[in-house]
Formats: C-alpha cells, sequence, structure tokens
C-alpha cells in the first residue's frame, strides 16, 4: 500500500468514526477539501505575527491621530481584527473596506 492510499484509508476510517454530526460538517465543506491530518493552527501566530504586531501600531497610530483617544475594548479588538485581515489579504476584510467607501459615496450622493 503507497503513501497516498494508507492516508485516503485513514482518512476514511477518521470519517467513518465521527458522529453523524461531525459527519454532515465535513461534507458541507467538501470530503475532499477536508485534511483531517492538517496541523492545527498555533494561536501565538494571531498576537505575535507580524501583520499583528503591524497592525496594533497601525491602530496606535490611528489612536494618536485622532488625540489618544482609545474606544472600548470591543471596538477596540473589531478595529484591530479588520487591519490584520486587510494585511492579510483576507476577503472579508476587503469586503467591509468596500462597503464603507460605497456607502460613504452612497451617502454624499442623498445629502
Amino acid at each position: 500500500m503507497n503513501d497516498n492510499e494508507e492516508r485516503d484509508y485513514k482518512k476514511k476510517a477518521i470519517f467513518d468514526g465521527m458522529a453523524k454530526r461531525g459527519q454532515e460538517r465535513i461534507l458541507r465543506i467538501g470530503y475532499e477539501n477536508w485534511d483531517p491530518f492538517e496541523e492545527p493552527k498555533d494561536p501565538r501566530e494571531r498576537i505575535f505575527g507580524s501583520a499583528s504586531i503591524k497592525a496594533g501600531a497601525l491602530i496606535r497610530e490611528f489612536y494618536e491621530s485622532k488625540g489618544n483617544k482609545e474606544e472600548s475594548v470591543t471596538l477596540h479588538r473589531e478595529l484591530f481584527e479588520l487591519c490584520r485581515g486587510l494585511l492579510q489579504g483576507e476577503s472579508r476584510a476587503q469586503v467591509i473596506v468596500e462597503f464603507c467607501n460605497w456607502l460613504r459615496k452612497r451617502m454624499g450622493e442623498d445629502v
């Protein structure tokens, strides 16, 4: 048995051993896209990665430009996640920015 066959055999065994609910979740994302052998993401990367460090610096710079008035913890976290997402090229963050730009133009036309 070669490595691919063995990997497929183990993948099927893991899938078959899962609860029905877990199998349904896997089937929603696509069995072929599912990798049960994928290494888990390091949670420290979210905090100490280069994009996170740069996002933190940009958020601090933003607060300083606004008179050093830091907003609530929730707002700070959301700004940080948006900035980090933009730096990492996440489509979710880009769509939020595009929507804000669209809304600004739309509201400017209506006023």
